[in-house]
């Protein structure tokens, strides 16, 4: 199988399915979408025309043409027959987390209370009607980078109207008290890979990049059909799906990943998923060895 890896560089995840390629017999080709490029006619260019499978690993920033254009491509690579991991629509809906909520809310899913705005008046009436206590995020963004947690009103107003002022959208939800940890379900297809409580080392970030610890476990039955609810609502093969425990037996539906790290929950739940992650491809193509 020639699989195409859409990433920025060659990291540890590229470097990663390129090991699990090696052992199956498959060759990777690293592609960068900030040199894509597509024409027809006299200026005929096809970059994915090679390959059987892509399977993409980042969104790098850039103008809103860009971002479009490299959605448009992956379309395109789909319209080709060639499957894309994870698929394109799922990709612009788990890009977006205004989007990814409201696909949640549609499905009958928990999610906190949220508000997306434009004005920093109206963020500060939500402020208010959150209970004075919220997440601020940004819409685009993963890793826990650029989240904050506001309580003080003053601070409050003086962030939304900052936020205003770069033209970006005030995206607001309510903050759930935690035990201190949250939960990561990995899933390909139907299948539970692994799964992990991320512990905040201080304050409320659970997030591993943020310097969370995990610890691999076993997720409760509710957790894990929830965890597939959400995966299946926005259309996801593969999926990180964080969940937050509500202190009375049910669990709050914190995002979907479609672009999942494994850097951690490999080692910490001792899977390959690298090598599962191309196995599910080889299914999804008829070409099971």
């Amino acid at each position: 199988m020639q699989v195409g890896i859409l990433s920025g560089g060659t990291g540890w995840h590229v470097r990663d399915l390129q090991r699990a390629a090696t052992l199956r017999g498959d060759s990777c080709h690293v592609l960068d979408f900030r040199h894509l490029a597509n024409g027809w006619g006299r200026a005929r260019l096809e970059p994915f025309e090679p390959l059987d499978a892509i399977i993409v690993r980042t969104m790098p920033p850039g103008s809103l043409e860009q971002v479009v254009v490299r959605m448009d491509m992956l379309h395109v690579a789909e319209s080709l027959g060639i499957p894309v991991l994870n698929p394109a629509r799922s990709l612009e809906i788990c890009i977006d987390k205004y989007l990814a909520c409201i696909r949640m809310l549609h499905h009958g899913l928990r999610v906190p209370s949220t508000l997306v705005a434009q004005r920093s008046d109206e963020a500060m009436i939500a402020f208010e009607q959150l209970g004075s206590d919220v997440i601020v995020k940004p819409l685009f963004g993963s890793e826990g980078r650029g989240m904050m947690r506001i309580s003080d009103p003053d601070l409050a107003w003086r962030t939304f109207r900052a936020i205003e002022r770069t033209q970006s959208i005030l995206y607001l939800q309510e903050f759930i008290p935690n035990p201190g940890w949250d939960l990561r379900i990995f899933l390909i297809g139907e299948t539970v890979v692994g799964a992990m409580r991320r512990y905040a080392r201080a304050g409320w970030r659970t997030n591993v990049a943020q310097g969370g610890e995990p610890i691999a476990v076993v997720p409760e039955p509710e957790a894990v059909e929830l965890a597939k609810q959400a995966a299946q609502a926005v259309g996801t093969w593969v999926a990180g799906v964080d969940l937050l425990p509500d202190g009375q037996g049910g669990w709050y539906l914190l995002e979907v990943n479609a672009v999942p790290g494994w850097r951690a929950l490999a080692p910490t739940c001792g899977v390959d998923v690298a090598s599962a992650i191309l196995a599910e491809l080889h299914q999804r193509l008829g070409k099971c060895p």
